[in-house]
């Protein structure tokens, strides 16, 4: 029997922006993919608390031989509060199956993102939060799918899992869950049903 559906932020509940762009800006990489590679390397650590805004600017500086003075402090949370917005539609479907089964929301993010979305109202949509980095732990790993059970006195055949990246998905599958390849809204509902959820 379903209890909790967990969902993933970016991607799925949350328009991906393009971000890059304003990056680019003050950077003028040669080549955007390359510059990108760059980005999401070091991404890691920041994602899990570890570091923080500004040495993580400071490391890209180094390896595009800029002066990290240049880059302004609220890059990451001017990027992407203008580029990223809340998907109505996937709300909807969040505030319907809430009457009914626990929600969770588990993010690979930072904190300028968390802030922008705490101001959004993104978080009151859910009963358990885990960001990464605040609970230091990321989805490239299954310990951070085990602490929201843990969290939540859940068992992982209780829970379905919805993200756009299929790795983390498969991941959450190998505890148990039931995993969605998020695509779109109507998808979603179909696989929801699927999955033995019932949509109000």
């Amino acid at each position: 029997m379903i209890k909790a559906i967990i969902f993933d932020a970016g991607g799925v509940v949350v328009e991906q922006g393009k971000q890059l762009n304003e990056f680019a800006k003050i950077f003028k990489p040669k080549s955007k993919q390359e510059f990108w590679k760059k980005i999401n390397h070091f991404v890691g650590p920041l994602c899990k608390g570890d570091i923080s805004e500004s040495e993580y600017w400071r490391r890209i500086a180094k390896t595009e031989n800029i002066d990290p003075r240049i880059i302004p402090s609220n890059l990451w949370m001017k990027g992407y509060e203008e580029t990223t917005r809340i998907k109505p539609g996937v709300i909807e479907v969040i505030k319907n199956l809430r009457k009914k089964y626990k929600m969770i929301l588990i993010s690979n993010t930072i904190k300028a993102h968390v802030e922008v979305n705490k101001k959004r109202g993104l978080f009151d949509n859910f009963d358990d939060v885990l960001n990464s980095n605040e609970v230091h732990l990321s989805k490239n790993t299954p310990e951070i799918f085990k602490l929201a059970l843990k969290r939540n006195q859940l068992d992982a055949k209780e829970c379905v899992f919805i993200d756009d990246i299929q790795r983390f998905v498969e991941i959450a599958e190998s505890l148990g869950c039931k995993g969605i390849l998020f695509k779109n809204v109507r998808q979603l509902k179909n696989e929801l049903k699927g999955s033995g959820v019932s949509l109000i």
